[in-house]
C-alpha cells in the first residue's frame, strides 16, 4: 500500500507520517509512505502510484483542491483525503470524489479511522483497477471507466472514458481480473462493460449501443 503525505507544514507532514509508522508498528501492515511539502513536488512525483493521498487543502501557489483535480484526470481510483484547518473548505471534496475530511489538529485515533476507510476504498478498487500505459503516461482506469475491450492480434485495445490504449495481452487474463464485474463477451474477442449498453439490435450482425456510439458485432 503506497500512501502520499502532501502538506507544506513539516510538523503537519511528519505527525501523519509518524501515524502511519505507529499504526504499522501495532499492525503490521506493509504501507509505505512518502512526504512532499509542496504541491509542485508532488505532482512531479505523481504517476498514478499512490493508492491513498493524505492532501493539505490550504496550500500556497496551487492549493489541495486543484492538486486533487490533476489527480483525477490520470486516475480515477486513488483514496483521497483532504486535511484542512477549515471544514467547509473540504465540503468540495465531492468534486474529485474524495473519500473524506481530517480538521487539524489531527488527532491518532481519527487518523486510525479515516485511514482504515481509506485502505479497505483502496482495496475493493484495486481489484478492478487496470494499469494501461499510452505513449509516456501510465494511467489508472477503473473497471467502471472501460467501455469496452477488443482483440486485434497479440494486443488488447481498450476503450474507456480517457481515450484508447493498446497493450500487449490476452482476453482470458482479462476476463479473470474482471470477474464478477458487469462484462460480458459478446463474441470470441470482444469484452463489453454492460453498464454502458443501451440496446442491442440485430441486422446483418449484432451490435450495440452506447455514450453515443454504435458498436457492430459478428
Amino acid at each position: 500500500m503506497r500512501v502520499a503525505i502532501v502538506d507544506d507544514d513539516v510538523k503537519d507532514r511528519e505527525l501523519l507520517y509518524n501515524f502511519i509508522q505507529r499504526y504499522r508498528s501495532e499492525t503490521g501492515a506493509d504501507i509505505r509512505a512518502d512526504l512532499f511539502p509542496g504541491s509542485l513536488e508532488f505532482l512531479e512525483k505523481f504517476h498514478s502510484d499512490y493508492d491513498i493521498i493524505f492532501l493539505d487543502i490550504e496550500m500556497p501557489g496551487m492549493d489541495g483542491m486543484e492538486v486533487a483535480h490533476e489527480v483525477r484526470r490520470t486516475d480515477q481510483a486513488a483514496g483521497i483525503i483532504f486535511i484542512t484547518n477549515m471544514a467547509q473548505y473540504a465540503i468540495r471534496g465531492y468534486e474529485v470524489s474524495a473519500i473524506d475530511f481530517m480538521v487539524k489538529p489531527v488527532n491518532y485515533y481519527n487518523f486510525v479511522d479515516k485511514l482504515k476507510r481509506a485502505i479497505d476504498f483502496s482495496s475493493r478498487r484495486a481489484r478492478k483497477d487496470l494499469v494501461l500505459r499510452r505513449e509516456d503516461e501510465i494511467v489508472r482506469v477503473p473497471a467502471s471507466d472501460l467501455f469496452y475491450v477488443e482483440k486485434d492480434g497479440n494486443n488488447l485495445v481498450y476503450h474507456t472514458r480517457n481515450g484508447e490504449f493498446r497493450e500487449r495481452g490476452s482476453m482470458q487474463a482479462l476476463k479473470a481480473k474482471l470477474d464478477n464485474a458487469a462484462f460480458s463477451e459478446c463474441m470470441s474477442g470482444c469484452l463489453v462493460n454492460l453498464a454502458y449498453v443501451e440496446k442491442l439490435e440485430r441486422i446483418h450482425c449484432y451490435g450495440f449501443a452506447f455514450q453515443g456510439k454504435r458498436v457492430l458485432i459478428g
